[in-house]
């Protein structure tokens, strides 16, 4: 097609339609493209289909590329001017294709700057694939494109759907014939009148054919006369009763040979439920029925009969058939190593025994598989000890296999003189060996039921990461030591010991690296105990120790001396030195319990008084603990009565400038005011706060009472004055925290730019991309963040600077020795300077002296709040203080 005007289209259609009405296939796509590309001056064209296996990928079926047809292609679908064909129907963009598709990256190879494109649909009206022209340029004779388009896309859909049909049935006749060829026995098929439509190899080797000389031959023409009339007449009693029939005969191979086979014939329908055809199978049961005799005698034989008895059962009877003076029954070692399971020499049973089977006619067997020689066998093997000493002259062995074929043994029959007896050995071999096999199997079985039971029992009994007893054996042992020590008289110590903050680690390092931390502990913890004692895993990350036949309750100090020695030293975990310590509880038998259950609860209220007074110690247990635990009790239902009764209370610590000592912030600290038992540390009821969820609707009302306080001082004229307000891991966590923070400002008319709110480390790796999203909502409020107790965790650089927070705050531990401790001096500097890098203030804790204040402001910290300045007051008296210092300069 050539350049021409909308008068000439009909006549230019027409001459592209009768060059092409003779094209089918691959040369119609060819002969389409071209004339398309050529009427449009375009340098690309092709019509393609969804990939068969990917609706997002084209397959294309032909390629015109620069005047000639090339390889096929296969590209992706989304975000090209096709994926905008298929769903909206003939697409034509005339200009800057690249710029209206800038992720098509072939089209960007390509330089496509003009597009046209047609969806074609198959005969169900399903989109099949893309028509499709396109060129660097901009394209010519575009109406007439259009029309040629739309008048040959309904063509090309048909031949695309026409060739995935032939395909189909292309490849449904291949995998057919596939699979008629992988079937083990000869296979044919005929139609009603006995021609031949098809056969396996396997037939075609059978009767000496070539597949082409035997399709459409009846069986007269292949067979001699008396098998085709056998042949003829099963098959009319096939075709006459419609059902399958099997029936026997012999067979004259092509090699000459003389088979007794089995043919197995049954009918088949054509889609209207006629009679076509019936197919054939042939099996070979020649050697099934020579095997039948020995198959009776041998296998009766050894029934019966199992394990040792089974094996020497197999060596008589070997030795009876064939005559011979000596029978091995072998299972094949890991070592390589042949073992006897049972040996017949002379009439005699020989002892089990080991023997090495290199050069012997045993590895010949286990490598080449059946050996037979009826004579020559001590020539053959010269220097094998048992042929030589036996001077044996007849050989039969087989391989004993597994049910996955491997070799697992072997049978090796040994005669002085000739066997005869070769032309049923390969049967007799083959049924013994596999008797053997089966019984072997049964004997490992056996042998790896019982082995999953012990091992499902240790399951059942041990933990599954550090391979210590668990809570169930613990109990058991514990029982066991306690009824030994009412025997015996002596005593028995619990150490109940539980890994301080492995939360830390957990969230902050990873699961992964807290389980070889437990393991780690855990071998520790062996290396403390005694092959008497018992150390066992109860949970997560708490461990329980017995300590048996105590004399002295100095034993158990020493023991827990010794774990806590153990676990101070650092655990490195790839590029981590970690150090843990554990708080432990200690209870002894008798007089802290006389069960199980009383002493792990002594040992547990123990181990929860040595948390609380600063952990990583032990502590025994008294009396007074469990009145303890139930103070705490009690302790829970009073917090949840302050909150009712408005018991809590909101105390301000002051945080100043260490060059003026101004006042610059506070921050806000909860108090509990107890009707009976005055003021309550916090220390003692936010920990159980947390715990209930009580925290959340605590730290709503200190929040709202800390603004409504921020407000008043900055009406009398304190301001600006920084507020700062403590967030827990648990508030954190609240879907509406930054919602409860900008009602909370809304309500009390308090500007966020001078509310600071403190998170910690470990509550921030907690989720690191959830932080990051809550701590900007939060900064867009225009609160100010800051990482409290900064250095005690376990936050990552790389994470910290993608944070939005104002402030770093050292934590008081860092503080409190930072005169006398080099280490922590350095901490707290190197802390100001990582701060100073960041843009970021330092706020400082815990200052109580006046050497720590000047320390700090050398080192370039700008802030400080501890008691050197004032403790925590009350809102009025925090007035009073505010009041005192002296105006700020304008």
């Amino acid at each position: 097609m050539g350049m021409e005007s909308a008068e000439q289209t009909p006549a230019v259609l027409g001459q592209v339609y009768d060059r092409l009405i003779g094209c089918v296939g691959e040369a119609f796509f060819a002969a389409l493209l071209t004339e398309l590309a050529q009427a449009a001056r375009a340098d690309y064209a092709f019509v393609g289909e969804f990939s068969p296996t990917d609706r997002t990928m084209i397959q294309t079926e032909a390629v015109y590329a620069e005047g000639q047809i090339i390889d096929n292609i296969l590209f992706p679908l989304q975000n090209t001017p096709c994926d905008a064909v298929l769903r909206e129907g003939l697409c034509y963009y005339p200009r800057d294709v690249i710029k209206l598709f800038p992720l098509d990256h072939l089209a960007i190879q390509m330089e496509v700057d003009s597009y046209i494109g047609i969806p074609l649909v198959n005969s169900h009206g399903q989109v099949m694939g893309p028509l499709a022209v396109f060129s660097r340029k901009p394209l010519e004779n575009i109406g007439l494109i259009k029309t040629a388009m739309r008048m040959f896309a309904l063509r090309a859909a048909a031949e695309l759907e026409r060739l995935k049909i032939e395909r189909q049935r292309q490849e449904e006749l291949h995998f057919l014939q596939s699979l008629l060829d992988a079937l083990p026995n000869p296979t044919f098929y005929k139609d009603t009148a006995g021609r031949y439509l098809g056969c396996n190899e396997g037939y075609a080797r059978l009767i000496g054919r070539r597949r082409d000389e035997i399709l459409c031959c009846q069986a007269r023409e292949l067979h001699a006369s008396e098998r085709a009339e056998v042949a003829a007449r099963e098959d009319a009693r096939v075709f006459a009763s419609g059902q399958p029939r099997t029936y026997e005969s012999t067979l004259d191979c092509n090699d000459g040979s003389r088979r007794r086979v089995l043919f197995n014939k049954a009918p088949f329908f054509d889609r209207q439920g006629q009679l076509a055809g019936l197919v054939g199978t042939i099996q070979d049961i020649t050697r099934l029925k020579q095997m039948e005799a020995a198959i009776q005698t041998l296998v009766e034989g050894t029934l019966g009969y199992t394990g040792s008895a089974c094996y020497r059962r197999v060596a008589e009877q070997l030795c009876s058939w064939f005559d011979a003076d000596c029978a091995i029954v072998g299972c094949l070692r890991s070592s390589g190593q042949i073992h006897s399971l049972a040996t017949r020499q002379d009439g005699v049973l020989l002892g089990e025994y080991d023997f090495d089977p290199t050069n012997t006619p045993c590895q010949h067997v286990m490598r080449e598989g059946m050996f037979m020689v009826s004579e020559g066998l001590l020539q053959r093997f010269p220097h094998t000890p048992l042929v030589v000493n036996l001077q044996a002259q007849g050989y039969v062995g087989a391989p004993v296999r597994g049910r996955d074929g491997k070799v697992i043994g072997v049978l090796s029959v040994l005669s002085r003189k000739r066997i005869e007896t070769l032309e049923r050995a390969e049967d007799v071999l083959a049924i013994m060996a596999a008797r053997v096999s089966a019984e072997i199997e049964r004997e490992r079985s056996e042998q790896q039921l019982q082995e999953n039971r012990n091992h499902l029992e240790y399951l059942v009994y041990h933990d599954a990461l550090t391979e210590l007893p668990n809570r169930q054996l613990f109990r058991d042992r514990l029982q066991h030591a306690i009824s030994m020590a009412r025997l015996a008289q002596h005593r028995v110590g619990v150490l109940f010991l539980d890994i301080d903050r492995f939360k830390k680690i957990n969230d902050s390092l990873g699961h992964e690296t807290g389980d070889r931390v437990l393991c780690e502990v855990s071998r520790r913890l062996l290396l403390c105990a005694r092959d008497a004692d018992t150390v066992a895993r109860l949970s997560g990350d708490e461990f329980a120790l017995i300590i048996d036949q105590i004399v002295h309750d100095e034993n158990v100090i020493l023991v827990a001396q010794e774990v806590s020695r153990a676990l101070a030293l650092p655990i490195e975990v790839d590029d981590f030195r970690l150090f843990v310590t554990a708080s432990i509880g200690i209870s002894m038998y008798p007089q802290d319990g006389r069960d199980v259950v009383s002493l792990l609860k002594a040992a547990d209220a123990a181990m929860f008084q040595a948390k609380e007074l600063g952990r990583d110690t032990y502590r025994f247990y008294t009396p007074g603990l469990n009145e303890r635990a139930s103070t705490l009790l009690l302790m829970e239902g009073a917090l949840r009565q302050a909150v009712d009764q408005n018991n809590l209370v909101v105390y301000y610590q002051p945080q100043v400038e260490l060059t003026s000592g101004r006042v610059v912030g506070v921050e806000a600290l909860l108090r509990w005011r107890h009707p009976q038992q005055g003021m309550i540390s916090p220390a003692e009821f936010i920990p159980l706060a947390e715990e209930t969820g009580l925290i959340v609707s605590i730290g709503e009302w200190a929040l709202l009472q800390a603004c409504r306080q921020g407000c008043l001082w900055h009406q009398t004229g304190y301001a600006p004055l920084r507020v700062a307000v403590n967030i827990s891991a648990r508030q954190f966590r609240q879907s509406d925290l930054v919602a409860m923070v900008r009602r909370v400002l809304r309500e009390t008319g308090f500007d966020g730019r001078h509310l600071e709110l403190e998170l910690t480390e470990s509550l921030l790796m907690d989720d690191v991309d959830g932080a990051i999203a809550t701590m900007t909502q939060l900064s867009q409020l225009g609160v100010r963040l800051s990482i409290d107790d900064f250095g005690t965790g376990y936050s990552s650089l790389a994470y910290l600077k993608r944070f939005p927070i104002n402030y770093l705050k050292i934590d008081r531990s860092f503080v409190r020795d930072i005169m006398d401790d080099p280490n922590d001096a350095a901490i707290a500097a190197t802390i100001i300077d990582l701060a100073r890098n960041m843009n970021l203030h330092v706020i400082a804790e815990g200052i109580e002296l006046e050497a720590q204040r000047v320390f700090l402001q050398q080192k370039g910290c700008r802030y400080g709040q501890g008691y050197l300045f004032s403790q925590p007051l009350p809102a009025d008296q925090l007035t009073l203080l505010l009041a005192r210092q002296p105006a700020e300069r304008p």
